[in-house]
């Protein structure tokens, strides 16, 4: 009974992560290529932290941390999600997409803006 009931917590914590939404939306003309994220998900959904770029002109990287309803994931090399600015240069919106789903959310970004982007991973 008491492994029944662990199993179910553990199902209760572990949410399928967003990925970048899809479907182009103007209202959000910034890219950020996550390269980097970890989070921890928690009764309030997940909190997290990563390395990310800003898609220029003029690229840029960031360090984040965020609170959203589930974790994030890393980009591929071409992917991206898309943002919007709520304040500038300190606060990112970006729109992510429930795998296996339609649904869209709306994650803030609190951001440390570098001068450089970051490399990119090799795969």
């Amino acid at each position: 009974m008491k492994i029944a009931v662990l199993a179910l917590a553990f199902l209760w914590q572990v949410a399928a992560p967003d990925g970048p939404s899809v479907a182009p939306n103007p209202e959000y003309p910034v890219h950020v290529q996550i390269l980097s994220t970890k989070a921890q998900n928690g009764r309030r959904g997940a909190h997290g932290f990563g390395r990310a770029n800003i898609v220029g002109p003029p690229a840029k990287g960031i360090d984040f941390t965020y609170d959203c309803a589930q974790p994030i994931l890393n980009n591929g090399e071409r992917e991206f999600y898309q943002a919007r600015w709520k304040k500038q240069d300190m606060k990112l919106e970006i729109l992510a997409q429930r795998i296996g789903s339609d649904h869209v959310d709306k994650c803030d970004l609190e951001v440390a803006m570098k001068d450089v982007p970051y490399a990119l991973p090799k795969h």
